[in-house]
């Protein structure tokens, strides 16, 4: 009988110790420190002790093969006030981001330069950290949930009440998928925005779209001349699951949403493509498209090769030239093969429109990154509003 209760008692300790680890998976607990990384957009995958003071975090990809944009996203908090060491460790890849610290989640600053030591032969960083008995955040970037966008898009269309939303579709874990539309029956012109295709593209594809998209939408005389000849249709989050889930680049599945317009293969493409082929079924027609990212190299624009620029109405020219004339920004323009599978490119390749990739920086200064959209969307209309007074 005390053999039968011993292992009874010790299945029920194992039982106990594997719920406790299952539920506490993206938290981990190392000296008197806590590590969460549970909520919504993080990304961590190991937290240990290395010496005194010392800790590694072990950050990996949610797939591979993925290009080399270690997204990491976690908080620290501490049960006294202490300095730590943290290194950040990607096995095969090498640090990208400059780390952003933030208490709430709302205001973040990077770290101070002399706080952080960059390895360029290992790829590793160690941070220097102070913690305390108050949540820490330390991100690659801004975090910015799918609930962080919903919200925004739910603020703005309640203050602008030619909006509407629409779920169109639903991606790969069934979040759905929004659009946001400014139509008029009576109008045939149109254009698409399209935001977020890769999760950690926070600068151009949240902060850079959000400022183009509200000049667009604002009360300037440009702007409300803008609208009445030209429908906007409007993806500001195309890959809700990869934000939430914290992936460096791919969807739930493991695909990278912007090498997939060609195949189609993910429902989050599928769904922006036949919304769009639906529109012009209706009789819509689409005149240009924008599709906004972040780079390590930016800022820059992704536009047509020299032969294609030949086929089209010369809009993107005149846009940069509108912008580089009359405003402090210079745009670099490179030009990419309308063979490879880019969301662009199938704008180009499937109804000859002219259609851009926005590039920003990853650690261009954030008020500039405003700054410089806001500009760009004004030369943008004045482009396209030229357009249909000299019917180019």
């Amino acid at each position: 009988m005390k053999i039968k209760s011993f292992i009874v008692h010790g299945i029920l300790v194992l039982f106990l110790l594997f719920s406790c680890s299952k539920e506490s998976k993206n938290v981990f607990n190392v000296d008197q420190l806590k590590i969460d990384a549970s909520f919504k957009g993080a990304r961590l995958n190991l937290f240990e002790k290395i010496g005194d003071n010392s800790y590694k975090a072990h950050i990996y990809p949610a797939f591979e093969p993925v290009n080399k944009s270690p997204w990491f996203a976690f908080s620290i908090t501490s049960k006294t006030a202490q300095e730590i060491q943290l290194k950040l460790y990607y096995k095969n890849y090498k640090h990208r981001y400059i780390p952003k610290l933030s208490y709430d989640k709302v205001h973040w600053k990077k770290i101070d330069a002399n706080s952080i030591h960059i390895d360029t032969v290992s790829g590793e960083a160690t941070l220097k950290l102070k913690v305390e008995n108050k949540t820490l955040f330390i991100a690659a970037q801004e975090i910015e949930s799918s609930e962080d966008t919903y919200n925004w898009v739910s603020k703005t269309i309640k203050e602008t009440e030619f909006l509407r939303r629409e779920i169109v579709g639903r991606t790969v874990k069934k979040q759905p998928i929004y659009a946001v539309i400014s139509e008029s029956d009576t109008v045939k012109k149109s254009i698409v925005l399209i935001a977020r295709q890769h999760p950690p593209e926070i600068p151009g594809g949240t902060i850079g779209f959000r400022s183009f998209f509200e000049e667009l939408i604002s009360d300037s005389p440009l702007a409300i001349k803008f609208r009445a000849s030209y429908n906007m249709y409007t993806f500001p989050l195309l890959n809700p699951d990869g934000v939430d889930m914290g992936n460096w680049r791919h969807n739930a599945k493991g695909i990278d949403l912007n090498r997939d317009w060609v195949d189609f293969s993910q429902p989050e493409t599928q769904t922006a493509r036949d919304f769009i082929l639906d529109k012009v079924k209706e009789g819509k027609n689409i005149n240009y498209a924008i599709d906004f990212h972040t780079s390590h190299s930016g800022p820059y624009m992704l536009v047509l090769d020299s032969i294609n620029q030949k086929k089209v109405k010369g809009l993107t020219s005149r846009w940069i030239k509108g912008i580089e004339d009359n405003s402090k920004f210079e745009v670099e323009a490179r030009k990419r093969s309308q063979a490879l599978p880019y969301c662009y490119n199938w704008f180009y390749n499937t109804f000859k429109t002219e259609a851009v990739t926005y590039e920003d920086g990853d650690e261009e200064d954030r008020e500039i990154i405003k700054e410089r959209a806001k500009i760009y969307a004004q030369h943008f209309m004045k482009t396209m509003n030229l357009k249909i007074e000299k019917e180019l």
